[in-house]
């Protein structure tokens, strides 16, 4: 008699069992998904991270298959192309598209020919490493452009230095898969940067940070005799109403500490460890023991099988 009631007894017990094994298994399930959406951000900027390393590496390499003598005349290009620039209004990238940039004109085809390398897209690189970052320069300033690295203000010096030159370079900031600009709204006075095209360095000294309206650009005009470098963003992240500019000047080249920051050879952001992979399978791991962790026994239990 006690051992048919047991039976009866124990069929619920197997069915809650498995009613509440289904149960945690959906809870772990939104909890990987939850998890896996907080570190989101800092997985894909680490892929990003990839990308960026590995097209400025493929920049420096084909840089070096360059002869010197093709270098020194691309170079001769460049400055030519500055010395006879003629500014005009300049578009605000983030509103409107410049217009022989958006019909693709016989004159921006041709600037887009400027500083180009074979084998290589990118014109160059921006490395700050106070703020940890190093990108590819390209051409122009569509979306597209501006959403993958930096790109260069058409109608503005290309970013070669020499006396007389203003370059204006942007990117994004506030993308959820890639920083680029993002920590370029931490810059302070004093720091400096410097950018790398055709192999020469050119180092600036951030001179004036100022938060300005869409459309206003009277501080990227070129300065007779200085050398200006202008990066600048969206701000503030998630608004985007203004626009964050940093003004630097040419300052004397120096050998800059990088504290690990910095790969040599201009290879780009280290990519650090990816602790995002860690919290992601760490914290599914603890979640999961604690769903499916073994259910204590019952005492009374025990003793009614003992009798």
């Amino acid at each position: 008699m006690k051992t048919a009631e047991l039976t009866q007894n124990t069929k619920p017990s197997v069915k809650k069992q498995r009613k509440g094994q289904k149960l945690n298994t959906l809870l772990l399930i939104v909890a990987i998904f939850s998890i896996g959406l907080l570190t989101y951000p800092e997985a894909a900027n680490w892929v990003s991270s990839i990308g960026h390393n590995s097209e400025i590496s493929g920049y420096v390499k084909n840089l070096e298959k360059t002869p010197s003598a093709k270098r020194a005349e691309i170079l001769q290009a460049a400055y030519e192309y500055n010395d006879k620039l003629q500014p005009g209004p300049l578009a605000d990238p983030y509103i409107t598209e410049n217009q022989d940039e958006a019909i693709r004109s016989e004159v921006y085809k041709a600037y887009e020919k400027m500083l180009r390398i074979t084998g290589s897209q990118s014109i160059g690189t921006v490395n700050y490493p106070k703020l940890g970052i190093a990108l590819p320069i390209y051409h122009g300033t569509a979306d597209k452009t501006i959403s993958k690295g930096v790109g260069h203000l058409y109608g503005t010096s290309l970013p070669i230095g020499g006396p007389s030159t203003h370059s204006v370079l942007t990117a994004h900031s506030g993308l959820p898969n890639s920083k680029l600009f993002t920590s370029l709204l931490k810059a302070e006075v004093g720091e400096t940067f410097w950018i790398s095209v055709l192999g020469e360095d050119h180092h600036y000294e951030v001179k004036e940070v100022e938060t300005v309206l869409p459309g206003e650009t009277d501080k990227l005009t070129i300065r007779e005799g200085e050398d200006w470098v202008t990066l600048f963003t969206c701000s503030p992240i998630g608004i985007n109403s203004h626009r964050y500019m940093v003004h630097a000047v040419r300052t004397a080249d120096q050998n800059v500490e990088t504290n690990g920051t910095l790969s040599i050879g201009g290879d780009g952001v280290s990519l650090g460890f990816p602790w995002w992979a860690v919290w992601l399978v760490g914290g599914s791991t603890l979640v999961g023991l604690f769903l499916f962790r073994p259910a204590r026994k019952n005492k009374g239990s025990d003793k009614l099988q003992t009798d």
